[in-house]
Order: C-alpha cells, then structure tokens, then sequence
C-alpha cells in the first residue's frame, strides 16, 4: 500500500498484511449472509420510526443568508491565494482546502451531522441578496423555469468533470489552474441559481447533490416545523423515495471515481497498461489510458449493478420492471459510498490537514502568521511508522466492512417494500449481495496491494 500526500505527489509505501484483508473480507461475507438470512426485511422498514426529536431550528433566514454570503466570501479570498500565493501546494491554501478540508473533511462531516452543504454554498446567500429591491419579482418566479426532463444530469456531468480534474488532470494540485478552476464554477452556478432559482441547487449543482446524497447516511434529519431529529444511520435511507435515473448514476460516478483513485496507483493496474511501476511516468503521460479507465469503470459498475438487479428480480419472481428496482436499490449503493470515501482518504486527510491548518496563516506566501499556525509542526508519523500505519489500515478495513454492512442492511430493508414472499425476498437478494461483496472484497484489495503514489 502506499499512503500519498495528496497536495504534494511524495508518498510513503508500506507493505501491510494481507492476512487482515482477508479477514476482512470473510467477516463481511459472514455478517452479509447472516442479516439476509435471519432478519425479516419488513422489520427494517419500521426503523425510520425509531427517532427522538432533540432541537428546534431558529425561523430566522436571515441568518442562513449571512452564512452562504461568508462562505462565498471564503470563496473568492481562496481563489485569490491560489491565484497569488504560492505554488508550492503545501504552502498554498486552495489546494490544501479544496481536496483535504472541503472534498475530504467536510464530506466526513455531512455523514455525520447531515446537509451543511444546504447552509454554507456560497450561491443561496448571492441569490438570496440579489433578488431583492428591483429583481425580487424573480424570488418567486425565476426568469427560466427549471426542466424536469432535466432531472439532475447537469450534477452527474459536473461531477464527471470534476473526477476527471481531479484524477486525470496532470496539475490539480497547481494553485493557479485549481483557482482558474474554482472561479469558473462558481461563476456558472451563480448565474444558473440566478436564472433559475433555487431549483437549480436542488436539482443541477453537482455539489448539492453530492452532499445531500452523503447526508442521507447521517443519523440527524430535519422534521416537521423545523425540528432536528436523530435516528439510527442510514436509517432514512430506508423510507427514502427512488433515485431517478440521473441520481442512479450519479450515485454510481462517486463509486467508480473514488474506486479509480485507488485502483490507478496499484502496480496491478499499471502492469495492465504496459507500465513499470518502478518508474512512474507521470500523470501526463497516462491521460488517455486512465481516462479510458476511469470510464471503463464506471460502465463496469453500472453493468454489473444493473444485472444483478435484473438477475435479483428474476430469481425472485418479482413482477416490478427493472428500472424502478435499479431505481430503489441504489438507495444501498450509498453507504458503500460512504464509507470507501472515508477509509480511502482517511490517511492523506490526516497529513494534509495539517498542512492546511499552516497555509491558512500565511495565504499569500508573504510571511504572515494571520493565526498563528505558520510555524506548525506537521506529524507524518502517521503514514510512516509502521505501528501507527497498522492502526491507520485497521480503521479503513473496520470502515469498508462496517459500510458494506449498513448497505446490505439498507438493501435488506428497500426489499421489504417489494410484494413477494420472504424466501423469494431472500433469493431475489442474493445477486445483489453478492456484487456488494465482491465490491467491498476490491475494497479492501485496493488498500492492501502495492501501489505507487
């Protein structure tokens, strides 16, 4: 295995015990078989009533309002670090922001306290303030009216864009290109929530429906009259409404965009595209073989998962179509989700964080120590003694294998909605089970296996 620091391309390898995989691996098929076997699907579906209020939102909008206008402020200051500071991507806020604080730390955050996402995007404080005096007619009625054909494929394609970027691209880490980047996308949503109103942050900001998705694994959720509720994880999943379509596939671009960060840098997949992994070429040079790769996976994971549904639904003698079963079930696919982000990225969030917590002091590479943090002492311990990167890749196999079983106990539950009897409800799993298996075996391979950084 090797632990990369992200922000900067060095990397520590450490060769960890494959025996733990495979531990892993037998105690995920055990516990899989087990709660399909031995507990009845539609006792699951009553979970969501499991829940106890604990606190009331404050009705005060203005103050959500302020919150989006600080974060857009966060915003453009770090657009303007990357653009000015420093290119050292150690020294330089946006990178270290962008993919350790923001795509790393706060998705953790949002599977545990749920949508923040819905408070702090910069784009609803700027629509909230512009659609006031002149242009508030377009508070209640935007100039465009946001198609439903449209569905959320505008997000899906945004984040095809951004798996690309940040796993193809041969600088994502350049804090120039990276605030080129960030600039340009804010722009678009800006004047496309503008346009469009808040429908277009439900519906089309690849990052609204990122985090909500995220969230739904999260055991806080919003109630009736403003309440905040807690619950069981995951447990919304189970009486959530189907994806449609474009959800469905976002769901799935997530999975194989964090299954190719791994999968790209194992000497496995470098032997296959006639590389030494020895002496790595660089990203430059393989942007079309991992481009195919990344796209190969993706329509690997979404065959696959089509088929077992398909194969799930015939062995069960299900009469529902297809599609609205692809529909349900890739409710399940979102812990699984969950969970190999957070075990993925779990030893780069460790050490880039810190480096995050130093840039912030002097963002503009001028000496400052705004607060105090310049001179901090970054541990990397962490990813290089051996002892502590054991304890490292013991939570990340605790993480995938606790993830894959709150998928199959999500599936387990979207089952009992379906009007069979219990054995075909059982047989009808299976298929499914088992991709979800063999997903959280590569799992679990992909953080054992040499790899490069």
């Amino acid at each position: 295995m090797t632990i990369p620091a992200h922000a900067g391309g060095t990397a520590f390898i450490q060769l960890l015990p494959t025996h733990i995989y495979t531990v892993g691996a037998a105690v995920t098929v055990a516990l899989s078989f087990v709660l399909v076997l031995f507990v009845p699907a539609r006792a699951l579906v009553r979970l969501p009533a499991l829940r106890m209020r604990i606190a009331t939102i404050p009705a005060r909008a203005h103050h959500a309002t302020a919150v989006s206008l600080a974060s857009l402020a966060v915003v453009v200051a770090l657009i303007a670090a990357g653009s000015a500071g420093s290119r050292d991507p150690y020294d330089n806020p946006l990178p270290l922001f962008v993919w350790t604080v923001w795509w790393i730390g706060f998705t953790y955050l949002h599977a545990v306290f749920g949508n923040l996402w819905a408070v702090v995007n910069p784009w609803r404080g700027a629509w909230s303030a512009l659609t006031r005096g002149p242009l508030a007619a377009w508070r209640a009625r935007p100039p465009l009216r946001y198609p439903d054909w449209a569905a959320s494929w505008p997000a899906a394609l945004g984040f095809a864009l951004f798996a690309w970027f940040e796993l193809i691209h041969p600088a994502p880490m350049d804090g120039a290109i990276l605030a080129r980047a960030v600039a340009a996308y804010a722009a678009v949503h800006l004047v496309a929530t503008i346009l469009f109103g808040p429908a277009w942050l439900a519906r089309a900001e690849t990052f609204s429906v990122f985090f909500r998705t995220i969230a739904a694994v999260s055991p806080f959720a919003r109630g009736e009259r403003r309440t905040i509720h807690v619950t069981a994880p995951t447990a919304k999943l189970l009486d959530a409404p189907a994806l449609p379509a474009s959800r469905v596939v976002f769901v799935l671009l997530v999975l194989a965009s964090v299954s190719f960060d791994g999968l790209s840098r194992t000497f496995a997949w470098l032997t296959l595209i006639g590389e030494n992994p020895l002496a790595y070429p660089g990203r430059t040079a393989l942007m079309r073989v991992n481009t195919l790769g990344l796209a190969g996976l993706f329509a690997a994971l979404a065959v696959a998962y089509v088929v077992a549904v398909a194969l799930g639904r015939m062995l069960g003698g299900v009469r529902e179509p297809v599609g609205a079963l692809v529909r349900t079930f890739a409710l399940a696919l979102v812990p699984i989700v969950c969970g190999y982000h957070f075990a993925h990225y779990l030893p780069v969030f460790l050490v880039d964080v810190q480096w995050a917590v130093r840039a912030v002091s002097d963002p503009f590479a001028r000496g400052w120590n705004l607060f105090g943090t310049r001179d901090l002492h970054v541990v990397t311990s962490i990813v290089s003694d051996a002892s502590r990167v054991y304890v490292v890749w013991h939570a990340q196999v605790a993480l995938i294998v606790l993830a894959h079983v709150a998928g199959v106990v999500v599936a387990h539950g979207l089952a009992g909605r379906i009007d069979a009897r219990p054995r075909a409800l059982v047989i009808g799993q299976l298929p499914l089970l088992l991709l979800m298996i063999g997903y959280t075996t590569l799992g679990l391979w992909l953080l054992s296996t040499p790899a490069v950084g």
